[in-house]
């Protein structure tokens, strides 16, 4: 293919010309292409972002699926624990309902069940409240324009404001299913009134996450109620 490399007079040409000079240096090229490639997009190793021992931050540990295809009990759990955030709310938490995980100042990873979702109906926008809303909106938030326009609104509130909101006293499960479930809470407030509200959360990548409306409201407007029929109560 490559023909006869040898000069007209016979004699040998110049190193730089001869055939297999230059396919040993096209393959040295070639190989160090190919390793500066995987080194970009880390192959060969740890993944591209992993931590691996200079300092890199890791993607957070993913939520363990469940898998129940029914409504499960909508009693309080017999581990249930209440929890305190730097405001001074507090909000009730289960070992083995969720929040299982705390990464930072997101609490995260519900149970897939009902109480689960009740959980974190409660959890999810209370901390919205708390110094790390950014990182609650990430990654307990449903992604839509409701998240974005959350996001914009919260960032000219004051966290850990609202301390004198009341505390939590009770909470229905409107709807269920595996899916998306639909909370209303009872509210018990600093006057020793009760007021209701709802929150929509939905099943989406291993965890129980607010649904926002389309103007960036996780609960609904906030109503009277007289008394605590139709509630279960949380016992503080």
């Amino acid at each position: 293919m490559f023909g006869n490399s040898r000069g007209r007079s016979g004699e040998d040409p110049p190193f730089w010309r001869q055939q297999m000079w230059i396919l040993s240096v096209a393959f040295i090229v070639g190989s160090a292409l190919l390793a500066a490639a995987i080194g970009l997009t880390g192959g060969g190793g740890a993944p591209a972002g992993s931590a691996t021992g200079g300092g890199a931050m890791t993607a957070p540990v993913p939520c363990a699926a469940g898998v129940p295809a029914a409504p499960t009990s909508t009693l309080p759990p017999d581990d249930l624990t209440w929890q305190v955030l730097e405001s001074g709310k507090r909000i009730p938490v289960s070992a083995s309902n969720g929040p299982r995980y705390a990464d930072g100042q997101v609490l995260r990873c519900f149970a897939h069940t009902t109480m689960g979702a009740v959980l974190a109906a409660h959890v999810v926008p209370t901390q919205l409240g708390e110094q790390g809303w950014r990182a609650t909106v990430a990654q307990q938030v449903i992604a839509g324009t409701g998240r974005d326009v959350l996001a914009g609104r919260l960032d000219f509130a004051t966290p850990g404001a609202g301390r004198s909101h009341g505390s939590y006293a009770g909470y229905s499960v409107v709807t269920y299913s595996p899916q998306a479930a639909s909370v209303r809470l009872l509210v018990r407030t600093t006057a020793g009134q009760y007021v209701a509200t709802v929150v929509e959360v939905r099943w989406d990548a291993g965890d129980w996450k607010v649904q926002p409306s389309r103007v960036g409201e996780v609960r609904t407007a906030s109503e009277t109620v007289t008394g605590n029929a139709g509630f279960t109560m949380w016992k503080n």
